[in-house]
């Protein structure tokens, strides 16, 4: 078998502009699939070589394209993260049709379900938009984060067969583990996350009753990492960490994190359902009792015995984060019964899934094709 992944890890000299979607949904399970199997897996960053020196796609010589698809026609499978640039879904088009190349796409969020004033909304064009859901409609296959995300992409791909929908969880490496380190009578309150979750932080309730416990508790001091809070909270006892969420940012910053405790706030119901845990995964790894909003990925979550769920309200908000700073036994015992749980949850059996997803897929077993649709996107020779 000869498999292409296509992602944006390890191909840049500014680890910042990595983003860690890509290490944990492809980079790092393709990693670990290549431990195990003796089938040919190459890496790249794009469909088409050097493509981020062109603005369009109008840029690219017949050539370069022509080139570009017998490359991607050397693969039986070929996995990527969703792309919603038209460029690219033409040429993959164009490959699927050519060369019977399966094309699977990974996709991590319900951007279907996202409020337009969402930044991540804001980012896009209505052509964007269009080529996505024509991405989620017409590739072979795709693999997603959880159950509830899967479901609502099986909605709009009411032509293919459910089981072309597969999931793949979230999971993290051992590795990425660190010991809890000592903040002696201080209490480190942390939250990581990136722009999108604007509104998890301020319509959840968390702030409000972030800014009450650090007028009553002067010990505690709040990190944020990737989205700045600090408008809201004391001056003085807040630390802004830039990056998150990079692979930078993966490498470099989260060994140091020292959270006694880490927020999980989530505000939208249909675009949380989309999500996974792995907020739940990366706070118990470094030791910390995660708090979340009781939504969305969160719900398997065993309140009081490995996270602390709350409604989205200040006062729930509150008296949950107080708890853990006034019983300090109670939180421990959370991330140990945590950690416990979260050996399941190891990256290595995503290596495993993946082989199996992939077997299938290379025998065809799951669905016939049907690519008299694809033959529109044929590039002229």
């Amino acid at each position: 078998m000869k498999l292409l992944a296509i992602h944006g890890i390890g191909f840049s000299e500014n680890k910042h502009k990595e983003k860690a979607t890509d290490l944990w949904r492809l980079a790092r399970p393709i990693w670990e699939l290549k431990k195990h199997v003796d089938w040919q897996i190459d890496e790249q960053p794009t469909p088409i070589p050097n493509a981020e020196k062109y603005k369009s796609f109008k840029e690219f010589t017949k050539e370069e394209l022509e080139a570009a698809a017998v490359n991607l026609g050397k693969y039986d499978i070929i996995w990527s993260m969703y792309m919603t640039n038209p460029s690219f879904y033409t040429l993959l088009r164009t490959v699927q049709a050519r060369y019977g190349t399966k094309f699977v796409m990974d996709v991590d969020d319900d951007l279907f379900s996202i409020k337009i004033d969402n930044p991540v909304w804001l980012k896009l064009t209505d052509e964007n938009v269009y080529h996505m859901q024509c991405m989620v409609r017409d590739v072979d296959y795709i693999t997603t984060t959880t159950e509830e995300l899967a479901e609502t992409l099986r909605s709009k791909r009411p032509d293919k067969p459910k089981d072309s929908v597969i999931v793949v969880p979230n999971y993290i490496p051992d590795t990425y583990k660190h010991d809890p380190i000592d903040n002696g009578d201080k209490i480190v309150i942390g939250y990581f996350g990136g722009s999108s979750h604007i509104f998890d932080i301020e319509k959840s309730g968390m702030v409000p009753a972030v800014e009450r416990i650090m007028h009553e508790h002067r010990n505690v001091h709040f990190v944020a990492c990737g989205m700045p809070v600090e408008k809201y909270l004391p001056k003085g006892r807040y630390t802004y960490l830039e990056g998150a969420p990079s692979t930078d940012w993966v490498d470099k910053v989260f060994p140091t994190l020292n959270f006694d405790i880490a927020l999980g706030p989530l505000e939208e119901p249909l675009f949380a359902n989309g999500k996974s845990d792995i907020k739940w995964q990366e706070s118990t790894r470094m030791g910390a009792v995660f708090i979340a909003s009781d939504t969305g990925p969160y719900k398997h979550l065993n309140n009081g015995v490995n996270a602390v769920l709350v409604d989205n309200t200040p006062e729930k908000w509150y008296n949950a984060i107080k708890e853990m700073i006034t019983i300090p036994k109670r939180r421990k015992l959370i991330v140990e019964t945590a950690q416990q749980d979260l050996k399941t949850h190891r990256l290595e059996l995503n290596g495993y899934k993946l082989e199996e997803v992939f077997k299938n897929i290379y025998k065809g077993s799951a669905y016939a094709d049907n690519l008299t649709s694809a033959k529109s996107f044929i590039l002229q020779a």
